[in-house]
């Protein structure tokens, strides 16, 4: 689909799950694309279409301006890439049954950072999101995010990552850093505590308004390379639709 954001046009694809009848109102997960790659290839990449057609939600893949997006720290031209997932959702809310209060968004690297951002402006549209290999970069050190609301974040780190290192370099604080952060934010509380669903993934206990924040811990795994090893959509949807907006 194509729509016109600030006088440019965008375009993304709309991927809905055979169950989808135009009358039952749907859930969305936004996917977004890593730095230089395209919808096509996130969409082939983290097959958040088989959880899709599982759980009968919409899975939507955005294209970033010049293949990038303005998640902060670098990349997107300068592109207002909120406005244009608040565009979308305007759009699809007149053209398709969607569930306004279960809409999410997940992506790696560039696009995990993506992801962050909305977390950080848009938590009046998104329930909550999955980063896959990226640290918070609205501002420095994710200074600059100031969520409406706690907001359910459960981020992915492999341990291998050359290039958003897990322990952390350069403009990255790095995975417990980022969860700390995000801890904050969120007002948890306690000590993190491993998932009853993956050991790998720990927790913080409480969290204001219910909020879950949650690290998962790849080991040894790569840049954007643990989706299917590590069921990274199938546990992203486990925790992200325990929760709805307000």
């Amino acid at each position: 689909m194509r729509i016109t954001v600030d006088g440019m046009e965008r375009s993304f694809l709309v991927h809905p799950p055979p169950s989808y009848d135009g009358v039952t109102r749907a859930p969305i997960v936004f996917d977004f694309h890593g730095l230089s790659g395209n919808s096509n290839q996130q969409k082939n990449l983290s097959r958040w279409d088989d959880v899709a057609d599982a759980e009968g939600f919409l899975a939507v893949y955005p294209k970033g301006v010049e293949n990038a997006w303005n998640a902060g720290l670098c990349c997107g031209d300068g592109a207002d890439d909120v406005a244009f997932v608040r565009a979308i959702i305007t759009t699809l809310e007149s053209e398709a049954c969607i569930d306004p209060k279960r809409i999410y968004a997940s992506g790696c690297s560039n696009g995990g950072g993506m992801s962050y951002k909305l977390a950080c402006e848009a938590a009046d549209v998104i329930a909550g999101v999955a980063p896959v290999d990226f640290d918070c970069v609205d501002g420095a050190g994710c200074g600059d995010c100031s969520p409406t609301r706690p907001v359910t974040v459960v981020q992915f780190r492999g341990t291998n990552d050359s290039l958003v290192p897990y322990e952390g370099s350069g403009p990255f604080a790095g995975a417990r850093a980022n969860f700390a952060t995000w801890g904050e934010l969120n007002l948890c509380t306690g000590s993190p505590e491993a998932l009853p669903e993956r050991s790998a993934c720990d927790a913080y206990p409480a969290c204001g308004t219910g909020a879950e924040t949650v690290l998962c811990t790849v080991q040894n795994g790569s840049h954007c390379g643990s989706y299917a090893s590590f069921m990274i959509p199938e546990l992203a949807w486990k925790v992200l639709q325990r929760h709805a907006l307000p």
